[in-house]
């Protein structure tokens, strides 16, 4: 059996109801507190909010009141803590009031304009109502004149005057039912729009109902002595994302060269409750999303019927995507079962808590509060799968839908290595790059960067994540002080071959650099050769005037793509201040036999 007490602390940690508890308390002093906001732990896409406050300093059992929740909880996730006594419950309660217009003499001005314009549109709804009564009587009489006309059409007993005057009459009428009906439409949407205006005028002076929500703790104090309370809450309408500004200074001294990585977060707080002065805490942690990976479902293999065979290049036999489908929608309604548990009626979870064997309703809210817990849990993780920044600084986020904010976390100094990386296959700017290591204890997430080089504003790009002690190369850029030029020097086709002739293609490539730096630079350049992928098919290449470079990870990498590099120092600016040139040029020879068609296909 569940110990009473055990289950008393997690009915709190789920918002159970106290309708049983309050039976086995003793008599309780209710107490309102003000309890501020202490800290926030800021998710992705939600908030968890932390309040705390101190208890008198008195022996027996409290009822503290905490009001003032914003309307974005989730009621659901209300838990609290105590220390220097025990928890006894908590819950939600929200309280309905009307409000007294008496003592804001604006209200009830706008309430009596409310009112005012709801009976014109009432009115206009009658108005309206009748042009469709009068409208459905002249159907009824041009159907009648209609069948009547029909019916003595070509005898003595049509009177065409009488006929041409029912015409007229029902055109008439007609005319001055549609613009009644567009006068009563046009009315509407003016006062329509006048009800909404007045309609959120009233909303914001406090409606004619004010909604109050409050935490209700119940605290047991056996002795004397200091005791503070503390509860949390989740909250919807907050968000963040990590923003950079990398900033680079080239000085062309290694012993100068900086590379600043200030990270910060864009914050957006629409929760409808201001964060005054508070710790804020944020988390890549998200209390709804699964923490563990999907089971690698068994896969089989049977002889198919030969009917039954699928085409090369088919679907495959088994939809794996499938596999763990089952599994999947049973933990992505974890959060959905945990809201409709916690708000089944008091009625419904009445009676004393006892063997959570013997009430499987409350069994289930026991495991499923056990479960919550444990990925509620992730946001105080700090490293592995999910992670933490704790802002230096206590800040203040008033609650605003107009705007976000930005709040620095860490101003991240890195050693970095530039070079200048030339592409002229596919672009003649040369781009400047810095590599460097992460050598800070942070982990930087995939974000938004805005790239400055010195002084100037080089763009924005989308900065990878980077764990601690990775490297990452830092683009920033193209670099006007450099210049590359693809040349093709010539081209030529012959046959070959004795007895089985064969066609030969010849390029002779050259690739011009230019640099108007002041000291020298590394360069790294690239191109390209083709790859063959048939047999006969044989490309060579010749004739290099720089070997390629021979960086292992590019060998087993670009290297077996055909991507062609050299890495090369490129001086600067002369004395007399003219810029440097160097030249690579390296040939490629294709070979096929005669007849034989050729398709290049780039990926």
């Amino acid at each position: 059996m569940i110990h009473l007490r055990m289950a008393l602390v997690l009915a709190a940690s789920l918002g159970l109801s106290s309708v049983a508890l309050a039976q086995d308390l003793p008599d309780a002093k209710q107490i309102t507190l003000d309890a501020p906001i202490a800290s926030v732990t800021l998710y992705r896409e939600r908030a968890m909010i932390t309040r705390g406050c101190a208890l008198p300093n008195e022996q027996g059992t409290f009822e503290v009141r905490i009001e003032g929740l914003p309307e974005s909880i989730d009621a659901g996730s209300l838990s609290a803590r105590v220390e220097g006594g025990k928890l006894l419950d908590v819950r939600y309660e929200t309280t309905t009031t009307a409000v007294d217009v008496s003592t804001s003499p604006e209200l009830k001005e706008a309430l009596a304009q409310l009112e005012r314009l709801q009976r014109v549109m009432e009115k206009l709804s009658l108005s309206m109502a009748k042009i469709n009564d009068q409208n459905a009587l002249l159907n009824s009489i041009a159907a009648k004149t209609a069948t009547e006309s029909a019916k003595d059409f070509g005898s003595k007993a049509l009177d065409p005057a009488a006929l041409a005057q029912q015409v007229l009459f029902l055109e008439t009428a007609r005319t001055a039912l549609i613009e009644q009906r567009l006068a009563n439409e046009a009315e509407q949407r003016t006062v329509a729009a006048e009800l909404k205006a007045v309609g959120d005028r009233v909303n914001a002076l406090g409606g004619k109902r004010l909604v109050a929500r409050a935490a209700i703790v119940s605290v047991g104090k056996p002795t004397l002595g200091s005791t503070t309370l503390a509860f949390s809450y989740l909250v919807d309408g907050a968000s963040w994302s990590p923003d950079y500004a990398i900033r680079a200074l080239d000085t062309n001294d290694d012993a100068s060269d900086r590379l600043t990585v200030e990270f910060s977060a864009r914050i957006a707080q629409r929760t409808g409750e201001d964060w005054s002065g508070v710790s804020v805490t944020l988390s890549t942690a998200e209390p709804t999303r699964r923490p563990a990976p999907n089971e690698i479902p068994a896969e089989f293999l049977e002889i198919a019927p030969e009917e039954e065979k699928w085409a090369e290049g088919g679907e495959q036999f088994f939809d794996r995507a499938k596999a763990g489908s089952a599994e999947d929608k049973k933990d992505a309604s974890l959060g959905r079962r945990s809201r409709k548990l916690a708000e089944k009626s008091d009625a419904e979870y009445g009676g004393v808590i006892g063997d959570a064997g013997e009430d499987p309703q409350l069994g289930e809210r026991v495991q499923l509060g056990i479960e919550l817990q444990r990925l509620y849990a992730d946001a105080a993780v700090d490293g592995g799968a999910v992670v933490t920044y704790a802002l230096p600084r206590a800040v203040t986020i008033p609650s605003d839908r107009s705007r976000t904010r930005t709040q620095r976390i860490a101003t991240i100094e890195l050693t970095p290595e530039f070079s200048h990386v030339a592409r002229p296959i596919v672009d003649p700017v040369v781009y400047l790059r810095a590599k460097a290591r992460n050598t800070s204890g942070y982990r930087l997430l995939e974000g938004r960067a805005r790239l400055f080089v010195g002084e100037d504003s080089v763009g924005e790009v989308t900065f990878p994540t980077v764990i601690p002690g990775a490297e990452v190369n830092f683009w920033l850029g193209g670099d006007a002080r450099l210049e590359s030029k693809r040349v093709l020097v010539s081209k030529e086709t012959k046959e070959d071959g004795v007895f089985g002739k064969s066609l030969v293609t010849t390029w002779k490539w050259r690739i011009d650099l230019t640099s108007a730096i002041a000291g020298s630079t590394k360069v790294e350049l690239d191109d390209r050769i083709p790859v063959s992928r048939n047999e006969a098919i044989k490309v060579e290449l010749r004739d290099l005037s720089l070997p390629l470079s021979t960086d292992e990870a590019y060998l087993k990498g670009e290297r077996t793509r055909g991507i062609l590099r050299w890495t090369l120092e490129l001086t600067g600016l002369s004395k007399e201040g003219k810029p440097s040139e160097r030249s690579i040029s390296w040939t490629v020879r294709e070979s096929h036999s005669e007849g034989v068609e050729i398709r290049a296909q780039s990926h």
